[in-house]
């Protein structure tokens, strides 16, 4: 039997959140979400505040909250997308050094760690690689470094596509594949590192649960796909053709470096860390994760 938490979560109405708290509370622990505002459990990167009570007592600390990377980078959303995962790591680390309580510190990041567009197969060892979206999560990351120096666990889980219906990317190429507008995007020989929603949510209870995991983690399926493969078991789950390609340039044109970055990258990268913790897949296949998610 689990012993109950008291898990606090940032971000806990985003797409991963809201499965997550769902999940947690299934499994018997106490959850709370820390809001955006200036008021009671809540906080605000933007102004420095933070409701320090949400700590007391807590036994692990989620941290997802995060700007949306997926829109055109202006240079006012690259400032937002930076400021709200630095920022706000910032603030919350800085809250919780100030306490005698050292809970686990469990946060999202992302596979753009190692760049956008490098051939070799990536794990946990990898250097750090080139892009806007590589600085971001050096520095994401290097915010929250104080916490293992001060005697906590730390655990960082560098996330690909994350595959659910609700949100996120596959749910904006949803309505042209049913449509049967759908296709390639790109040339379709990038590589596409993804996970189910059902398989990132156990993750983080593994992460939650299994102390012996610490560090940079890789929350991927261990088999990556090339673009086609992605368009041709999309389409095949949902019943329809996908003869109509959508070009690299048209994406860059209306996404600008955006669509280089994140739609077009190609990252191969291994889920080493949870192999060697022993961890399950329910979806190793893309095509059934697509099934299982679509019907």
């Amino acid at each position: 039997m689990l012993m109950q938490k008291k898990i606090l979560v940032t971000g806990a109405s985003g797409l991963i959140g809201q499965e997550l708290c769902k999940a947690l509370e299934a499994q018997g622990h106490r959850v709370q979400g820390l809001a955006r505002g200036s008021g009671p459990g809540c906080w605000d990167p933007s102004t420095g505040f933070i409701d320090t009570t949400v700590l007391e007592g807590v036994d692990t600390v989620v941290h997802l909250a995060g700007e949306n990377v997926a829109q055109r980078w202006t240079r006012s959303a690259k400032r937002e997308i930076r400021d709200s995962r630095v920022k706000g790591t910032k603030l919350l680390m800085d809250a919780m050094l100030d306490r005698e309580e050292r809970p686990d510190l469990i946060m999202a990041s992302g596979i753009n760690y190692y760049g956008f567009a490098d051939p070799e197969v990536k794990d946990e060892q990898s250097p750090l690689g080139k892009g806007f979206l590589a600085s971001v999560c050096r520095d994401w990351e290097a915010t929250a470094s104080p916490w293992p120096k001060a005697g906590g666990r730390l655990v960082m889980l560098r996330t690909g596509i994350v595959l659910s219906a609700k949100g996120g990317a596959l749910a904006k190429m949803l309505p042209p594949f049913r449509l049967g507008l759908g296709g390639t995007i790109g040339n379709g020989r990038q590589r596409m590192s993804w996970i189910s929603i059902e398989d990132i949510v156990a993750v983080y209870l593994r992460a939650v649960e299994d102390k012996a995991l610490k560090g940079p983690v890789n929350a991927v399926a261990p088999n990556s796909v090339s673009g086609t493969v992605f368009a041709q078991e999309l389409g095949a789950a949902l019943n329809r053709p996908t003869w109509l390609p959508t070009p690299a340039f048209a994406l860059r044109l209306a996404f600008g470096v955006m669509a280089k970055e994140v739609i077009l990258s190609d990252m191969d990268i291994k889920p080493r860390a949870l192999e060697v913790s022993g961890f399950t897949w329910r979806h190793l296949e893309i095509r059934d994760a697509f099934r299982s998610i679509l019907q």
